[in-house]
């Protein structure tokens, strides 16, 4: 199975039939509904849903709450991870109303962002090194070091916060028989890092947590010496329900797979036929490159003949 995020028709096509219609038009039948994705977009959507595509997965927020513009839209629209009541509660209802637009859709998973660690945000620190190719030299490993120390010592409340958000979907994702994926993140102090994944798939291990892989956020911590993709695999590939597949070049991700620097070979041992893949493209990528993309993972994952 192969679909495509909606991600790549944001801010190109505005309704609903015309974005099931260019989907088919690509030649593929699956898809991941995405959180920019309005309420009145989705019911356009929804008659063609079930009839011309399957849904294979969400991700969650969706739709866009009430109120919420499509640029604002998010999947940190509110934190799982706050320590804020309010906000949190926020965060677990319209993750609940995701997972029942899941459920009422027959798509498989539901996809998470966490939240994050409340810490100084280090990104362009990173970023700075990386440039100037200092992140693997002795600067650069004292400050991921030091960045280590601060994140640990950070974590609990938010990490806490996480799990308690985490019993009352898992408790709404047993009843509705629907996998929710705890996605690896981009940003350093983003929730779950490599050794949260294991906590949190440990703490509901027989529920309906389970992991989803994002291999361009992973490329991207690998190239700031962080976490590699393959530890990331080896460690929790077996208690996978899906993945995004795109590209990365440097910091630069969600690529047209073939147009980066990404080792799809490493990646493929990895992933079973049953797991979900879904395309997750920038809405900069150019349709030629796309289509190529297509092709490209196709033949890599599902052989030749699946999309000629």
């Amino acid at each position: 199975m192969l679909g495509i995020s909606t991600c790549w028709w944001f801010n190109r096509l505005s309704s609903g039939d015309e974005i099931v219609g260019d989907i088919l038009e690509l030649g593929l039948t699956e898809v991941e509904l995405e959180y920019r994705i309005s309420n009145d977009v989705f019911q356009q959507m929804k008659s063609r849903l079930k009839k011309d595509l399957t849904v294979l997965s969400i991700h969650n927020f969706f739709p866009i709450p009430e109120g919420i513009s499509r640029e604002k839209a998010g999947g940190d629209l509110f934190l799982l991870s706050s320590t804020d009541r309010d906000e949190r509660s926020k965060a677990v209802k319209y993750s609940i109303k995701t997972i029942e637009h899941a459920h009422e859709l027959g798509a498989r998973a539901v996809v998470f962002h966490l939240g994050k660690v409340d810490m100084p945000v280090p990104t362009q620190d990173f970023f700075r090194l990386y440039r100037s190719g200092r992140i693997g030299e002795k600067e650069g490993l004292a400050f991921i070091k030091e960045q280590k120390l601060i994140r640990q010592a950070s974590r609990k409340k938010n990490l806490n916060a996480v799990l308690l958000s985490l019993e009352r979907l898992n408790r709404e994702a047993e009843k509705r028989g629907v996998f929710l994926g705890v996605e690896n993140r981009y940003h350093f102090h983003e929730i779950p890092d490599l050794e949260e994944i294991g906590i949190i798939l440990q703490k509901f291990k027989g529920g309906r947590i389970r992991y989803w892989h994002d291999v361009g956020h992973a490329k991207v911590q690998e190239n700031i010496d962080l976490t590699s993709q393959r530890d990331l695999l080896e460690a929790y590939s077996k208690d996978m329900t899906g993945i995004h597949l795109h590209d990365a070049r440097g910091l630069e991700d969600h690529l047209a797979p073939g147009q980066g620097e990404m080792d799809f070979s490493e990646i493929k041992p990895f992933i079973k036929p049953w797991i979900i893949k879904i395309l997750e493209v920038h809405p900069k990528v150019k349709r030629k490159d796309l289509l190529e993309g297509i092709r490209f993972i196709s033949a890599l994952f599902l052989g030749p003949s699946f999309y000629p």
